[in-house]
């Protein structure tokens, strides 16, 4: 993770000219030509990758490992231009810009179920499920299987190999958080999904969608008080710089997944659709164990950047105090009930 603050501004940059080019209309094969001016091979198949998470993070990981087996086991025919760190803009951009055809491959977060299958959205959602074994148990389920991944595709969003650990999230702020209690009207930063929000409004926070790219500047400059994310998001991003705590409420199992656009992925020969399955295949799983093995390491380096690490939170309290607001997400919007999902 060294150099990072030069290699960021340098990727704003880029990410800024591959931001305009797509509000300027330029479709698939512009955005490829463009990756071709950046040092992309003009020969065979060139895959368009992006992520808009950092490098340091269990997906990033995933993504730079699938360009490097599958560069050098299709002899070159294949080439990835994977960027990273938003830039294509949020995670929910990089959907829509899949579902356009102008990025084949995306590796990051969840964003794509709560758009196309939002009544599945809740293994996702903080307060609901308290280990990744049992999120991976419910996402591989008969009911997931027929009901919301052919909605994904539909949407031109095909779900590629397992899901990746990400990591427990937590929460960060600059006072030390133990009980609901240290949260009372904190202007926290979370993603914008309405579950989420339902939740820690439940608790007393005061919620503030800011995209993750946005992050470390809404903090900076004060637009939000605190955040909450898995250690690899804070070491990704240096919130040691920006946060002085990070109060280990685990109150999400935090996963995320690799992605192939359909059309992009039915363009493909069977030999090649079946060295892409293969590949993502294996470099999530290692990225699941990397995630595992670095998580304490990435604690320490936090603590070494100057943020101090609150180990007796009252998890359960916030989890108590969260419940009437997923009891009511379960009535109104999620499909089941939370006990059918709870035995699975």
């Amino acid at each position: 993770m060294s150099g990072k603050q030069t290699t960021g501004k340098e990727r704003r940059l880029g990410n800024m000219t591959r931001r305009q080019a797509v509000k300027m209309g330029i479709g698939a094969s512009g955005l490829a030509s463009l990756a071709g001016c950046m040092g992309g091979g003009s020969d065979g198949t060139t895959i368009t990758m992006a992520s808009v998470m950092e490098e340091g993070t269990s997906l990033v990981y995933a993504g730079n490992q699938f360009k490097d087996r599958i560069e050098e086991e299709s002899d070159g025919d294949i080439s990835v231009e994977f960027s990273y760190g938003g830039s294509y803009g949020s995670e929910t951009e990089t959907f829509d810009l899949m579902n356009q055809g102008a990025v084949d491959m995306y590796t990051g977060g969840s964003d794509a179920y709560d758009m196309h299958s939002p009544e599945y959205y809740f293994f996702n959602s903080p307060f609901v499920l308290d280990s990744f074994e049992h999120q991976k148990r419910i996402m591989e389920s008969d009911e997931f299987q027929e009901e919301v991944y052919p909605s994904l595709e539909e949407a031109g969003i095909k779900v590629a190999g397992p899901r990746v650990y990400r990591g427990m999230r937590h929460y960060t702020s600059n006072e030390p958080v133990r009980t609901p209690e240290d949260v009372q009207g904190m202007d926290l930063r979370l993603p914008s999904h309405d579950s989420w929000v339902s939740a820690w409004e439940a608790i007393g926070a005061s919620p503030s969608p800011v995209s993750l790219d946005e992050l470390y500047s809404g903090l900076q400059q004060g637009v939000v008080e605190a955040s909450e994310g898995p250690p690899a998001q804070i070491a990704s991003l240096s919130l040691w710089e920006v946060q002085d705590y990070y109060s280990k409420t685990s109150h999400l199992p935090q996963s995320g997944q690799m992605y192939v656009s359909t059309s992009f992925y039915d363009g493909l020969d069977q030999s090649q659709q079946d060295m892409i399955d293969e590949i993502v295949t294996e470099v999530s799983e290692e990225a699941t164990q990397w995630a595992r093995d670095s998580e304490e390491e990435l604690l320490t380096e936090a603590e070494e950047g100057g943020m101090e690490i609150i180990e007796d939170v009252d998890s359960e309290a916030f989890y108590e105090e969260a419940s009437p607001a997923i009891e009511q997400l379960f009535e109104e919007k999620y499909a089941g009930s939370w006990e059918q999902w709870r035995d699975i």
